[in-house]
């Protein structure tokens, strides 16, 4: 009994050694194909790391505020009469919009100029008497005094036509209309608002430790989801003399020129402070960057002995800094000059064959604009 099952294990050990044996010959002979096989010739795109003056920055987040901001209002009551704007215009400093009745005001305005007239000749006819002794001081003063105080009320009824009048206090974009022809407004209701949007202001606070590093002029960049391919310069209008106990920051707004009318007021905005100091970088292309858990990493071309045409490829680990629109700063692992592949990395490995091929090439731009901008 222990004869047979002893016979069946022994072959048992040989079926089976001789079955991982020939695995392990098939693998061996796979590998040495491989290995003595050409490396497959790789196209890709290439870009060479440059030294960069980049100025240091920190960043902050702020809302966009117009530069001026009013709800435009009535002073009187009245009914209107006409409109002279339409929602969403862009209107001049000055600029009628609104008309209310004030015909009633004309018919009155006429009746005191009349009265103006009448007082007018009946001083200078008295101070004709004066001059022949044939009035009194008296007489020719209380005279003026009608005068004046015809002109008085002359003044302030044009004053009062003049507030039916309602015009835009300064240029700027108008908000959606809240009134209609004929509708009979009170003092201090609201018929539209209106924001100058030429120029905007940011608000943004910045934490007491860069207090020092602040000063008014200095240049920001504003970044917004609206526009995310762009960004927008300003510079600092005004910083707050004090810090604020609960956060323990400082409050800062920046002005930024509006004149293509991207930002509205309300937005949120992202912030870039540029420092004065100016710092030398090696930089190249974000897209010639490969990420890993396991370090980020760049493939640097080296050139073939007798064959221009041809490159081999070397992963080179590097330490990554601040990013400038499509580029980033090298901190550690390359030197200005290397040529970087900035296309294909998928399909390389360490020592593959590669040619490069620049007809299309990837963008290189710290200060990217986007096509319609």
């Amino acid at each position: 009994m222990k004869r047979p099952m002893l016979i069946m294990l022994v072959g048992m050990g040989v079926f089976f050694g001789a079955v991982f044996g020939w695995k392990a010959f098939v693998g061996m002979q796979m590998q040495q194909s491989m290995q003595s096989a050409p490396l497959r010739l790789v196209t890709v795109s290439s870009a060479q790391a440059q030294l960069a003056n980049w100025a240091p920055s920190f960043n902050a987040v702020g809302t966009l505020r117009a530069s001026q901001s009013v709800a435009v209002t009535a002073q009187l009551e009245g009914q209107i009469t006409s409109l002279h704007f339409d929602s969403g215009d862009n209107v001049a400093g000055g600029e009628l919009l609104v008309q209310q009745y004030a015909d009633d005001g004309e018919a009155r305005l006429q009746g005191l100029l009349a009265n103006r007239k009448l007082a007018e000749l009946t001083y200078k006819r008295l101070q004709e008497l004066d001059k022949q002794k044939l009035t009194s001081e008296f007489d020719l003063d209380t005279a003026l005094a009608g005068l004046e105080r015809t002109e008085a009320a002359v003044a302030a009824l044009r004053l009062e036509i003049a507030k039916k009048s309602i015009r835009a206090p300064f240029a700027g974009r108008l908000g959606i209309r809240k009134v209609d022809i004929g509708q009979y407004i009170e003092p201090g209701d609201t018929l539209v608002s209106l924001e100058a949007v030429d120029q905007l202001f940011v608000d943004f606070p910045v934490t007491q430790r860069r207090i020092g590093e602040l000063h008014t002029g200095q240049n920001i960049r504003l970044y917004v989801d609206a526009w995310p391919e762009q960004y927008f310069t300003g510079t600092i209008d005004a910083i707050e003399p004090k810090v604020e106990l609960e956060t323990r920051s400082v409050r800062v707004r920046g002005l930024v020129n509006n004149d293509a009318g991207k930002l509205v007021p309300g937005m949120f905005a992202r912030i870039e402070i540029l420092l004065p100091l100016q710092t030398q970088v090696v930089t190249v292309p974000q897209a010639a960057i490969v990420y890993s858990p396991y370090g980020d990493s760049v493939y640097t071309l080296q050139a073939q002995p007798g064959d221009e045409a041809v490159f081999s490829v070397v992963n080179t680990l590097v330490v990554l800094g601040a990013t400038r629109g499509d580029q980033v700063a090298i901190e550690a692992g390359l030197s200005a000059g290397a040529t970087v592949v900035t296309a294909g990395q998928q399909k390389l490995r360490n020592g593959a064959q590669v040619s490069v091929d620049n007809t299309v090439p990837v963008s290189n731009n710290p200060a990217p604009q986007p096509d319609n901008n």
